[in-house]
């Protein structure tokens, strides 16, 4: 009995040190998980008279330049108008800088630079805005197109998304102008006219002009990231982010087709009864979750945090499914962890006593780095798993086109470019904790792939989450205050970003002669099984199909045409999506590995500044 005692004994003590070494070892990687960021020095900024900016903000937002996939649908005169009053307004940029206009709405101005070997910079935002309702019961303050200044703010549509953007910029250029400044490097602004409706004609039609004229851009700086209040639970401190990344799109369109009847006699299993089934599917078992992309935003602002969640974001190997059950409670670190599922919209019947021979769901995919097109489709006929549900692009044949992208490329964070730009941020923003960030919805900056590798997604703007909800929604409206950051912002911004010395270029070369794609970087992390082949073997193999579509672009769709001067009659075809067949079905959504090559993609190391 001793003996056994004794034993008991020596396992308590074990097992008692055992767990003291892990709490230590868990207290320890909390302690030092993400250390502060670094202050920096406090400096001056050109003052703008924010309520003067505001103003010619406000009779931009008067144009309604409503977007649509039907070019026929889309207000000429609206758009044309805009131009005209650029030009009245901006009449030194107009004169001092190349004008094109591109396909007929979109706008390419050229500053040329002191030094044409150095490789250009390029800002870009659009025209273009979502519809709003006009009517007296819509909820807006102040009708939507009237660009009224009241309260201290501009209203109406595009007042954030984002002619701010526009006259931001052109406001910039125009204040540069006048005290005579030429950047070091030539300068490009682009001024899409269909960013909300893809960017085909516009966006993608200067980035195929910029390209057929040999350009290579040093980087790029979009809409999509800004300076957010309460981004962080429980953190007073703003957050500035700057997006290096997009979340990939699919549009599904479910179909089901059954005989119709009298709704007297019903079958057991009715169309809209089979098609909500599937639908219900889709949502009760959301894609994966992977939590590498927010380790690797809270790596730059885990400091912040209480110490309770920066524990959980210390330790994901241990609390790994803690935490994704307490990000999945909120929308938007929902979003940022997994593939997003969202239907849309839903069509059947036409009257209350007749049983509908179709229904039709349309089901709305936000895809992770990580994930795509191809994986995305398979999982959704995995968790369907029934035949008598079709699934389909929701336009074209084809799941590469206007029904959905790829997530874009991952900029590097450790970039000259970038280190620049989160620096400024940080003086022209005092307190604001500054960290890339994946952007969730899309923006024009994607087109600029063939471009550029640093392509950099911030508005410079400061906003609550009521600012956030007004984008597309009732009430959109831009401070005074912001109006003049805004300006102050983009000047400062040429000043510095346009004037960077060549070193900066030579050091981005040596790290990476070409841009990679995200799949080259999937592609990149092998297994030790994978290295027995050569890369001639591999290029060499047939792809399989996926089920019910075909293997390539739909050649019959027709491409954007640029009309600038001597631009290309047509754009490049989009690469076709390599198809393979379907995935056995995960037992466990939540438990999944990582997407191969996610972890390259967000790097979690990063670069003091």
């Amino acid at each position: 009995m001793d003996i056994i005692a004794t034993i008991l004994i020596s396992l308590g003590i074990g097992l008692g040190v055992l767990v003291l070494f892990l709490i230590g070892f868990v207290i320890l990687k909390t302690a030092l998980f993400s250390p502060g960021q670094k202050k920096v020095q406090p400096r001056g900024f050109i003052t703008v008279d924010g309520k003067s900016v505001a103003e010619r903000l406000g009779l931009a937002v008067q144009f309604k330049t409503i977007s649509d996939l039907d070019e026929e649908k889309i207000d000429a005169n609206a758009f044309l108008g805009l131009h005209r009053l650029l030009q009245t307004l901006y009449p030194m940029v107009h004169d001092k800088l190349i004008v094109e206009t591109v396909n007929q709405y979109s706008l390419l101005f050229t500053w040329q630079g002191k030094d044409p070997d150095l490789k250009p910079i390029m800002l870009i935002s659009h025209l273009d805005v979502v519809p709003a309702d006009e009517g007296e019961e819509s909820g807006w303050t102040y009708p939507p197109f009237s660009g009224e200044l009241a309260e201290g703010y501009v209203w109406g549509r595009g007042a954030l998304d984002v002619k701010c953007g526009v006259i931001g910029i052109l406001e910039a250029v125009e204040y540069l102008l006048k005290q005579d400044f030429q950047p070091e490097r030539t300068v490009y602004l682009g001024f899409g006219h269909d960013e909300e409706v893809g960017g085909q004609h516009g966006a993608v039609a200067i980035a195929e002009l910029l390209t057929s004229r040999g350009v290579k851009l040093g980087s790029l700086i979009d809409e999509g990231g800004s300076v957010i209040e309460g981004f962080l639970p429980k953190v007073d401190v703003p957050v500035a982010l700057i997006g290096i990344s997009e979340k990939g799109y699919l549009s599904l369109r479910l179909q089901v087709e059954v005989d119709g009847g009298h709704s007297s006699m019903p079958a057991q299993e009715t169309a809209i009864g089979i098609l909500s089934r599937a639908v219900s599917r889709l949502e009760s078992h959301p894609m994966p979750a992977h939590l590498e992309v927010i380790e690797f935003i809270m790596s730059y602002l885990g400091s912040a945090l209480p110490f309770k969640q920066r524990l959980l974001f210390a330790n994901t190997w241990l609390l790994g499914g803690v935490l994704k059950k307490k990000l999945a409670r909120s929308n938007l670190m929902n979003a940022i962890i997994r593939t997003t599922t969202a239907p849309t919209i839903i069509n059947a019947g036409v009257k209350d006593n007749v049983l509908p021979s179709r229904a039709e769901a349309v089901v709305n995919f936000r895809i992770l780095p990580g994930d795509d097109l191809r994986s995305v489709y398979e999982t959704v006929l995995e968790k369907i798993d029934d035949e008598r549900v079709r699934v389909y692009p929701f336009t074209g044949d084809t799941l590469l086109g206007a029904s959905g992208w790829d997530p874009s490329f991952v900029a590097d964070a450790e970039s000259a470019y970038y280190l620049r730009l989160a620096h400024l941020v940080k003086e022209f923003f005092p307190g604001a904790l500054v960290a890339p960030y994946l952007v969730l919805g899309a923006t024009d900056s994607r087109h600029y792939q063939p471009v550029t590798a640093n392509a950099f997604r911030f508005s410079p703007v400061q906003m609550d989450q009521s600012g956030i909800q007004s984008v597309h929604g009732i009430n959109e409206r831009l401070s005074y205050e912001n109006c003049a950051k805004m300006v102050g912002f983009y000047i400062a911004y040429l000043q510095e970003i346009g004037c960077l010395p060549g070193e900066v270029d030579a050091f981005e070369e040596e790290e990476v002669l070409e841009p990679e794609s995200d799949q080259d970087l999937l592609e990149s992390e092998e297994t030790p099984s994978d290295l027995d082949e050569t890369d001639e073997e591999l290029a060499q193999e047939e792809p399989e199909q996926i089920p019910d579509l075909p293997s390539t672009t739909d050649e019959t769709e027709d491409a954007s045409e640029a009309t600038v001067e001597e631009a290309p009659e047509g754009l490049s075809e989009e690469p076709e999506p390599s198809e393979e067949p379907d995935p056995e079905p995960s037992q466990d959504d939540e438990e999944d590995e990582a997407p191969k090559g996610l972890k390259k993609l967000f790097k979690k190391k990063k670069k003091e500044e």
